[in-house]
């Protein structure tokens, strides 16, 4: 039985992208994983969820982990950054009103290229 799904709502771009870069058809997909056709585009469209089970013959049709399937690229990104401070600090963003993020995003834009500047010149 398959229910709406509170996981990635990124998914279905995920699953497309996916079937895309295999060069496979939805039907080719389907009969990798099982299913009929229909429900490939039910998936890629945000229409149905696949169950558990199916979640995981996807992950290992495409050699990918369930985890990338099934969250946000936002959640792991987030999930990358190591220093906790500035992970607590980059939480408390958007507390701030919409003109300081502005202003905070340009600083660390400039911050960010000044570093990959000095890489070029020290390579």
């Amino acid at each position: 039985m398959e229910e709406q799904s509170i996981l990635s709502k990124d998914f279905p771009t995920k699953l497309k992208q996916l079937r895309n870069s295999k060069g496979w058809s939805q039907g080719q997909l389907a009969n990798q994983i099982g299913i009929e056709a229909n429900r490939v585009s039910k998936y890629e469209r945000g229409v149905l969820w696949p169950t558990l089970e199916l979640m995981v013959r996807i992950a290992k049709a495409f050699n990918v982990s369930v985890d990338y399937l099934v969250r946000d690229d936002r959640d792991i990104a987030i999930n990358k950054i190591q220093n906790q401070q500035l992970l607590q600090q980059l939480e408390q963003l958007d507390d701030l009103p919409k003109q300081y993020q502005e202003t905070l995003v340009s600083v660390l834009e400039a911050f960010i290229k000044r570093y990959q500047l000095e890489k070029l010149v020290q390579s």
